[in-house]
């Protein structure tokens, strides 16, 4: 079974957003390529923007600001396991001192599952997406599961509450190039590895992050409409407080490269 770890950090004190992405591009980019053990890509998305809970709350919920998410992939479970606990500690898990605020980072081990659109693909799209046809820009959406939802109907709900959003955000559903579930997968439980390997202490729990693709930061605008449109959503499946979004530009780290690269 295919699987994705993803990690979202933010920078370590002293850090602007320029020189932690700059250095997490190619620095620790470069340690990954050169130790790139059973990974089979390597993406990072680096954030322009995000916001965090909603507008009705007069207080953040949680520990805000967010500077990239990683997303590493690999063939299995085993590979993903051998990668974070090889038999020499890694360069690149040693490395994150340097640029993270190691502590606050939160991990999502997932399955993929891709969900259709209307308009995959514009019909005039020079060179604005890294594969053709998905777009320039990509929004992450963190969603906080409700306390009051088994896992399977919050799953459940989100698709019908996608349905809704896309049909009350007519922009949105025009603009939206490409969008796939993240699904925290029941094997995110024993990740005493990745805790070691990226040092978080009691992160929270997201069972899904859903990446959504736009062409260009233009039209990434057209998330804030979906996104209201889906709390409209009549049943209540998500906690929006403890939920987030980052607007991101993708950076390929490692994606069908061989092993020696």
């Amino acid at each position: 079974m295919a699987i994705k770890l993803m990690a979202a950090s933010r920078r370590r004190p002293g850090l602007t957003r320029a020189e932690y992405q700059r250095y997490i591009e190619f620095y620790h980019g470069t340690i990954a390529r050169q130790e790139r053990f059973k990974i089979n890509t390597y993406v990072q998305n680096h954030v322009i923007d995000g916001a965090f809970g909603v507008l009705a709350d007069a207080n953040h919920q949680q520990v805000a600001n967010r500077d990239a998410v990683v997303e590493l992939g690999f063939d299995n479970f085993r590979d993903m396991m051998e990668t974070l606990e090889p038999a020499v500690p890694s360069a690149a898990s040693q490395d994150g001192k340097f640029f993270a605020d190691e502590c606050t980072n939160i991990i999502v081990m997932a399955e993929e599952e891709e969900v259709a659109v209307p308009n995959p693909v514009p019909s005039f799209n020079p060179g604005l997406g890294i594969v053709k046809g998905v777009g320039g820009m990509k929004v992450l959406q963190y969603i906080m599961r409700d306390d009051s939802m088994f896992l399977e109907d919050y799953l459940m709900h989100w698709r019908k509450a996608h349905a809704f959003a896309m049909e009350n955000a007519p922009y949105a559903k025009e603009q939206l190039r490409r969008c796939v579930m993240n699904k925290r997968c029941r094997i995110n439980d024993n990740d005493g590895a990745a805790r070691a390997h990226f040092k978080m202490v009691d992160p929270p729990v997201y069972d899904l992050v859903v990446s959504h693709w736009f062409d260009t930061i233009e039209q990434v605008g057209a998330f804030r409409q979906y996104f209201e449109a889906m709390q409209a959503y009549p049943t209540t499946f998500a906690n929006w407080s403890k939920s987030f979004y980052l607007y991101t530009r993708q950076v390929v780290i490692i994606r069908d490269t061989p092993q020696d690269a």
